[in-house]
């Protein structure tokens, strides 16, 4: 008791015992300083993710739109601008009108084909089953083609889905048309409350799939799946051709990307 009584005694205790507090709250802000430093750098690192990714998005949207310029400008001078030049020529000499006639329909299909690509028509307001046959028929010169169309339901489909789908359908038929070396495809479509499938078979030349996952008509699909927060599965090998298959909700609820 004589030493607690001892005020240097008492003096250096309460001088340790704010020591140990100091120390303690010191700890504390450190802890707390390191966590609040951690959590910013996860967030800074979150938002540079999200900032590269939509970079990215953006770099692959924009070689989407310079390419399809260029397969657009391809399309009018290999097929249309050459039909219609030939078809001055040969009414130059004098070509017999049957033939004439053969060749202007086939400048007015080429025509056909290549507006519906860019602007469906009466997407938003004809059902999504029409608007994918009609596009199918344009391409029935080049290919035997069997579509099977399931509609079990009459709720209308969102309007972005059914750009986004017809859109897929065109890129699709586009890269068997540019690569497959096809002469069949066939379509399945199956559309209910809850969900519209798409698959598209062809019976080409196929594709490494590990080699071309980062061609652009590919990353063009990817970009719409990612759009839709869709679904997406294709299988392709050498000789056995490809099979593309398309799965989204037919509503507002969204599900996430698989790619395989």
């Amino acid at each position: 008791m004589e030493k607690w009584q001892n005020s240097d005694t008492f003096l250096l205790w309460v001088v340790i015992i704010i020591g140990v507090m100091i120390l303690l709250v010191g700890t504390l802000i450190s802890v707390f300083y390191i966590s609040y430093r951690k959590v910013l750098r996860s967030k800074d690192e979150e938002i540079r993710l999200k900032m590269d990714y939509q970079r990215s998005l953006l770099q692959v949207s924009l070689e989407a739109q310079e390419n399809e310029r260029v397969r657009i400008a391809a399309d009018l001078h290999d097929n249309i601008i050459s039909t219609l030049t030939v078809i001055r020529l040969k009414t130059a000499i004098g070509s017999n009108q049957q033939e004439l006639d053969h060749l202007l329909g086939t400048a007015i299909d080429e025509s056909r084909r290549i507006s519906h690509e860019l602007s469906p028509p009466l997407y938003e307001e004809k059902p999504l089953e029409n608007i994918l046959l009609t596009i199918l028929k344009s391409w029935k010169s080049f290919y035997h083609i069997d579509p099977d169309v399931d509609v079990r339901t009459d709720r209308p489909i969102n309007k972005t889905i059914k750009l986004q789908l017809v859109r897929i359908l065109q890129e699709l038929l586009n890269n068997i048309h540019k690569h497959a070396q096809a002469s069949q495809v066939n379509l399945k479509l199956r559309i209910t409350d809850k969900f519209i499938v798409l698959l598209v078979i062809d019976n080409g030349i196929g594709f490494n799939s590990s080699t071309v996952k980062n061609g652009i008509g590919l990353q063009n699909i990817a970009l719409r799946a990612d759009n839709l927060n869709a679904k997406y599965k294709y299988k392709s090998s050498k000789e056995k051709g490809t099979r593309f298959i398309f799965f989204v909700k037919n509503g507002k609820n969204k599900i996430s990307t698989s790619r395989r």
